[in-house]
């Protein structure tokens, strides 16, 4: 798990990563103060989570949310020591706010909320957002511009691009088709030409897919 961690003051900086490190020592952490050099950097930069100040330096950092966020794919908490009045924080999606100086314990729920989070994937059906515990969920297959989310006890369908869910595979899943992203938490085995679910179900694999495959099983 990595974690993007921004702040232009670089005291408050070095004692986040340091807190963060003490709370969470698994969480690789990667930490800029120069927004400029940030920017730069940020397509080459690998992580699952944001903690951010939303003044950096002269720059508004909810007005970079989307590149951040990765186009709300990452999961973000901001930060600030300024009056919340004098911005609106709720302009960019968010999952917790930390008012500064930072306390230990309310930094332990902004990363606990936060990492929970990311593994919730949220969708919207019927102009209603709702969050999937992605842990539940057995596959997605896509049906012309209807992605069917199948999980262990019900089936979402939304207008979406399956392609659009090609991120998941960074969270365990893997692509077997065109049309089909398998979770292979119930991979039960697999043949030559199909992945056979822990529910008895079976997908087909295309030849395009199958060394990926062969590579994970």
């Amino acid at each position: 798990m990595r974690l993007l961690i921004i702040d232009d003051d670089e005291t408050i900086l070095q004692n986040l990563v340091s807190d963060v490190k003490e709370l969470y020592p698994d969480l690789h952490v990667v930490a800029y103060s120069d927004y400029a050099r940030l920017m730069e950097n940020i397509n080459c930069i690998d992580y699952q989570y944001v903690l951010s100040d939303i003044f950096i330096g002269k720059v508004n950092g909810l007005e970079v949310h989307n590149q951040l966020s990765k186009d709300g794919k990452i999961p973000v908490v901001y930060m600030s020591g300024a009056d919340p009045s004098t911005y609106d924080v709720y302009d960019a999606p968010h999952v917790y706010f930390l008012a500064k100086p930072i306390e230990k314990d309310k930094l332990k729920k902004a990363l606990d909320k936060m990492i929970n989070y990311d593994q919730m994937l949220k969708i919207k059906a019927a102009g209603k957002e709702s969050f999937i515990n992605m842990d539940t969920i057995l596959y997605l297959e896509s049906d012309k511009r209807i992605v069917h989310i199948v999980t262990t006890s019900k089936i979402y369908s939304i207008y979406a691009k399956l392609d659009e869910f090609e991120y998941l595979k960074i969270k365990g899943f893997v692509r077997i088709g065109k049309s089909t992203i398998i979770n292979r938490k119930y991979i039960q085995g697999k043949t030559r030409e199909s992945i056979i679910l822990t529910n008895g179900e079976e997908k087909s694999i295309t030849r395009r897919y199958q060394k990926e495959i062969d590579d994970i099983i």
